[in-house]
């Protein structure tokens, strides 16, 4: 009984996997049909969509954007994550725990009604549309830089910090020369999540995108008017550019870990 138990929890869990891996097998070998309209599986195999996303402007210059504001948004996600979890980990101060929650709203708050609330803020204040993009998109990434960085500050012991100041360490030197290199690893990995959080954003960037939008605004309005296999070929390179950055980061950090401190 036990073994057909195992089994079937076996078969189970390759259904799941099947489920997640076939939609973007799909996607992927849709990419090289030689028709004019998508479809699966290709009567003929070429890679005129592929040349056709990078001649086309608009697909060129929404990723420069996409690529700009994600740097941007992951550089001062992790600056200001990474002090976060400083502080949730390292100093008790009143309010500690209200603060730890209120970092994860964005989580929670559904990405449209932030985007709206930026859209009124940008508009009323007149703000630049892309500043208001960097910041929104770095709002949304704070929250798991905080949870991966504080993983990793936990799982240190402050002992380590301690005996350096006790020799005579200041605590800007502590800083510099015990923990950053202790936790680079995982500010690492943290920036790489928030640079993927960004760079595939869309709700935020719809409302806020003036003449030219980020990559995937610009590929929603391609799919709106042209059924050709373009979007699939982008699709299968963004497929490939998460796969990269999804083996980087678990060089870097045990998945397992990731998963459980940014539920």
């Amino acid at each position: 009984m036990l073994r057909g138990i195992g089994i079937s929890a076996r078969m189970t869990a390759f259904l799941g996997v099947m489920m997640l891996i076939v939609p973007y097998i799909i996607v992927v070998v849709t990419s090289f049909d030689a028709g004019s309209s998508a479809a699966f599986p290709p009567a003929k195999l070429s890679l005129r969509w592929y040349l056709n996303a990078f001649d086309r402007p608009a697909f060129r210059e929404g990723f420069v954007l996409s690529l700009t504001f994600a740097v941007a948004s992951a550089s001062a996600a992790v600056t200001i994550g990474t002090a976060a979890a400083f502080a949730l980990t390292r100093v008790r101060f009143p309010g500690r725990d209200a603060a730890n929650t209120l970092l994860a709203a964005p989580l929670m708050i559904p990405q449209i009604v932030t985007g709206l609330g930026f859209l009124i803020l940008v508009t009323r204040f007149k703000l630049p549309n892309h500043a208001g993009i960097i910041v929104a998109h770095t709002i949304l990434a704070v929250p798991f830089v905080v949870r991966i960085v504080s993983a990793r500050l936990l799982a240190t012991s402050v002992s380590l910090e301690e005996a350096a100041m006790t020799l005579g360490a200041t605590r800007l030197q502590t800083l510099r020369r015990i923990t950053l290199p202790i936790i680079a690893e995982s500010m690492v990995a943290a920036g790489i999540f928030a640079f993927a959080i960004s760079f595939d954003n869309f709700y935020i960037s719809v409302f806020l995108a003036q003449t030219r939008g980020t990559l995937p605004v610009e590929i929603y309005a391609y799919a709106r008017t042209e059924g050709d296999p373009t979007i699939a070929a982008i699709s299968a390179m963004l497929i490939l550019f998460s796969a990269v950055a999804l083996g980087s980061v678990s060089r870097l950090f045990d998945l397992e870990t990731l998963a459980r401190v940014t539920r």
